[in-house]
């Protein structure tokens, strides 16, 4: 297990042995759920038990494992845990993050990137009613989707800031000041 470093928010460790049995039922919990559903899928019960051992699945048993692993490692070791455990997430996924800031024509290839899903969402629809051969033609529809995710990546982090001041009432723009020409 990574230790977490000592700091005043840092969650204190809990004994060695708990921490095991806690990580244990974690690492159950999440077998549970990756592997449940092929099992389900792949039985031969009824569909009325399938749904009911699917509810159980993703709503039941991990409320009850999480219950558990709280029982055994206590409030401060289920806290230490989830760092740990975020602490190891973050770092595999942070090569995936996107940069801050991006030079001017990555930043506008993102925005053609961001554009073209949406208007090909608004814009297709009509099209095919007024041209009902053009379904046909049309291309795989989730590339479009991959498209768009795609685009958060290229207009990096400072894309997410805009997009987050969308759904915050009480933000506002501020334009950078453009420079004169020297005439």
């Amino acid at each position: 297990m990574a230790e977490v470093a000592a700091s005043p928010t840092a969650p204190a460790a809990p004994p060695k042995s708990r921490l095991i049995l806690g990580a244990a039922i974690l690492a159950f919990a999440i077998f549970v759920k990756v592997t449940g559903p092929v099992l389900i899928i792949n039985s031969d019960l009824s569909a009325a038990w399938k749904t009911a051992l699917s509810v159980g699945l993703f709503i039941v048993i991990p409320k009850l494992l999480i219950i558990t692993i709280i029982f055994v490692l206590g409030k401060a070791g289920f806290a230490y845990l989830k760092a740990v455990c975020f602490r190891a997430i973050g770092r595999v996924f942070a090569p995936l993050a996107p940069a801050r800031q991006v030079n001017p024509v990555r930043y506008r290839i993102g925005l053609v990137m961001f554009t073209l899903p949406l208007l090909e969402t608004m814009i297709m629809p009509h099209l095919e009613a007024a041209f009902p051969g053009l379904a046909e033609l049309r291309p795989i529809e989730w590339s479009w989707d991959v498209m768009l995710l795609a685009s958060f990546f290229v207009l990096g982090g400072d894309f997410w800031d805009k997009l987050r001041a969308l759904y915050v009432q009480s933000a506002t723009v501020t334009f950078p000041a453009k420079e004169r020409a020297s005439a």
